[in-house]
């Protein structure tokens, strides 16, 4: 129900498409926006003062952002990028705002994956502070998958999303040479395994 008033409420905006690669939001651009990810996947990055990208977020269908911008009246510190052929559906952000205080329980999702999404922010942070590089990578692969995977029929999760190492790199701070050797000891200790074209991980080495 929450998700078809969602539906609803956006498909009465206009839509647009982005290729892979393009930048929907470039940081600290006035947004004055709420988009909302129709088809593909967008993710969401900081770029420090050396240059160096890093990945903090990915958005499925079915969400909307950026809503720091909206509800706090901000410029986004943020970029956000295609990271496939994107559709999304683009509203007033006064609009969204009003539409969400006048509907409970599509606050009240939102709320909880907020808090979805800050619990997972918070591992990968206390991973970043004591985790070694198979439990980082792990624990991002984890994360992804909660998103864009599934669980197979002997109970590994399987990442429906693929990533390369370069990504892995810049989610978990690590540098590609690092992040190459330790999904080649996982590989080999058969922690993590390929299927069907798919990252598998093995849910009894969860980081």
């Amino acid at each position: 129900m929450v998700k078809q008033q969602i539906i609803d409420f956006f498909d009465t905006y206009p839509e647009r498409t982005f290729k892979k690669g393009d930048i929907i939001i470039f940081a600290n651009m006035n947004v004055s926006s709420v988009f909302y990810l129709v088809k593909g996947s967008v993710i969401q990055y900081d770029i420090s003062p050396s240059g160096e990208r890093s990945i903090l977020n990915t958005f499925k269908p079915g969400a909307f952002f950026p809503m720091s911008n909206a509800v706090n009246q901000i410029d986004t510190p943020y970029f956000f990028e295609a990271d496939e052929g994107v559709i999304v559906r683009v509203a007033p952000s006064g609009d969204a705002v009003d539409f969400i205080k006048s509907h409970p329980d599509v606050l009240f999702d939102l709320l909880s994956r907020t808090y979805r999404g800050t619990d997972g922010l918070l591992l990968r942070l206390s991973e970043l502070m004591h985790g070694d590089a198979a439990s980082r990578i792990l624990r991002e692969l984890y994360i992804l998958a909660s998103r864009f995977g599934s669980e197979s029929e002997d109970g590994r999760i399987i990442l429906k999303k693929r990533i390369s190492e370069v990504q892995l790199a810049e989610r978990t701070g690590l540098a590609r040479e690092t992040v190459s050797r330790t999904i080649k000891r996982l590989k080999e200790d058969g922690t993590v395994k390929m299927l069907d074209g798919h990252l598998s991980i093995n849910k009894q080495s969860k980081a």
